[in-house]
């Protein structure tokens, strides 16, 4: 599958072709050399991102066409896609200065269960784009920052293997 792919031809030609999932080994369509980059090509290290247009940079050029085509796309005309960042793009934070934070609690009570803070990991498909463990990668990193994982009813891997990785609860989307 050549990685000049269209975003819509890519998604028309079929939910695994679309995505370039033979095997493992097809992950992200990159390189080993482009995943291991730390460094610019200046040779200096790039400082770490701050920012959710940070991380897409990074993405952008560390994915192949295909997979970067796949993650930022919507469905059908992207309407919807358009009007959610649009919606962001309105948001504003009003920051409180010399307040006492200290002794802040970002604890939730959610249907019987505790939550460090109310931060849960959206089901999405096709994490082997993203990483060769796929939501076994994506669990582990939850875990790590104690939120809770929802895994897709379009997962790459089993239910049952997230759950092995798993350290804390997961959600299903059904």
């Amino acid at each position: 599958m050549s990685a000049t792919l269209t975003r819509r031809q890519a998604l028309l030609s079929g939910a695994r072709a679309a995505v370039g999932i033979s095997s493992l080994s097809a992950f992200a369509g990159t390189s080993q050399d482009a995943r291991k980059e730390s460094t610019s090509s200046t040779g200096k290290q790039e400082p770490a991102p701050l920012s959710v247009g940070e991380y897409e940079g990074l993405a952008l050029k560390r994915m192949s066409h295909v997979a970067w085509e796949y993650f930022t796309s919507g469905s059908a005309d992207e309407i919807t896609l358009r009007w959610n960042r649009e919606a962001y793009q309105r948001l504003r934070l009003k920051p409180s200065v010399l307040v006492d934070v200290s002794e802040v609690d970002t604890r939730v009570h959610l249907w019987g269960q505790e939550m460090a803070h109310p931060i849960l990991l959206a089901p999405t498909s096709t994490h082997f784009l993203a990483h060769p463990e796929g939501e076994v990668a994506t669990v582990r990193g939850a875990g790590a920052a104690d939120a809770t994982m929802v895994a897709s009813t379009l997962s790459n891997r089993s239910i049952e293997e997230i759950m092995q990785a798993a350290t804390r609860s997961v959600w299903f989307q059904l």
